[in-house]
């Protein structure tokens, strides 16, 4: 089958602006012939998405993001051709949940006292039903007037290391690949870009990593050469997405541009069928 498909998106699920109806409408609108929602820690979106009479214009790819924490950094592991009905799954998910609202009312402490009255039900009706995550925060402290942009929210306060931060729970990358195997999906890094040291990226690869992500909008040329050298190496998926939001200015930009060939949503599936 001739066509693309971008492999990284969000909805209300998480913390992007359109819905998984919307979503797959848009998709459709602007030639994509796959796409995968993979909201963060949760599969709501995914599930609508499944139910939605759109589902049948497009490729589906059942996929979630989820967030993983050790020696006091954060990855991102993008889970791929998932059941989303798996008992280990959701059951972390649940907690997970559970441990994002702990999390959220420990940063919303640390704001009260540095001054920002905000009310954590504002935060709540900002993130809806899904899981609460900082920038439903940085909104709310932006609708209280305390910043111009949401960038602000994140410099000034909930940034890594600011004044209102607060780390999420330890929970290992090896641990989020084997869960992501363990429901029948295949385990990809998210935009290892800046983020990730070469050797903390082996380390990942020899626990049992199936992907890394080159093509991001995050990822200049040079970068997506070095991650595709790596996979080619290692006989990993090459994968790649938007990390369509919708809120963002580049956001429009990016949709329909970052992208994969359909040949790549095929080794995926092959791969995923392998587990």
């Amino acid at each position: 089958m001739v066509g693309v498909g971008d492999l990284h998106t969000h909805t209300t699920c998480s913390d992007g602006v359109l819905t998984p109806d919307e979503l797959l409408i848009k998709a459709k609108a602007i030639g994509l012939s796959a796409i995968s929602i993979t909201d963060h820690d949760n599969v709501a979106g995914v599930r609508k998405a499944l139910e939605s009479e759109h589902s049948a214009d497009i490729l589906l790819i059942p996929g979630i993001e989820l967030s993983c924490f050790e020696n006091g950094k954060e990855y991102h592991i993008l889970g791929y051709m998932i059941d989303i009905d798996n008992k280990l799954l959701t059951s972390h998910i649940a907690e997970y949940r559970k441990a994002r609202m702990a999390r959220a009312k420990l940063m919303h402490h640390k704001l009260k006292s540095l001054g920002l009255n905000i009310n954590f039900d504002d935060i709540l009706e900002i993130a809806g039903t899904a899981p609460v995550t900082r920038p439903h925060i940085a909104q709310a402290i932006k609708t209280a007037g305390y910043i111009d942009n949401l960038k602000d929210a994140f410099y000034k306060y909930i940034g890594d290391g600011g004044p209102a931060y607060q780390a999420k729970p330890n929970y290992p990358v090896r641990n989020g690949i084997k869960l992501i195997n363990n429901a029948g999906g295949v385990a990809v890094l998210a935009h290892p870009g800046n983020f990730v040291e070469p050797a903390v990226l082996y380390e990942m690869i020899e626990n049992g990593l199936d992907g890394i992500e080159v093509i991001h909008p995050i990822h200049n040329e040079s970068q997506r050469r070095f991650y595709s050298s790596i996979a080619s190496q290692y006989w990993l998926l090459q994968t790649g997405g938007s990390d369509f939001h919708g809120n963002r200015d580049y956001d429009e930009l990016n949709f329909g541009k970052e992208v994969v060939s359909y040949s790549v949503i095929e080794s995926l599936m092959s791969r995923a069928a392998m587990q």
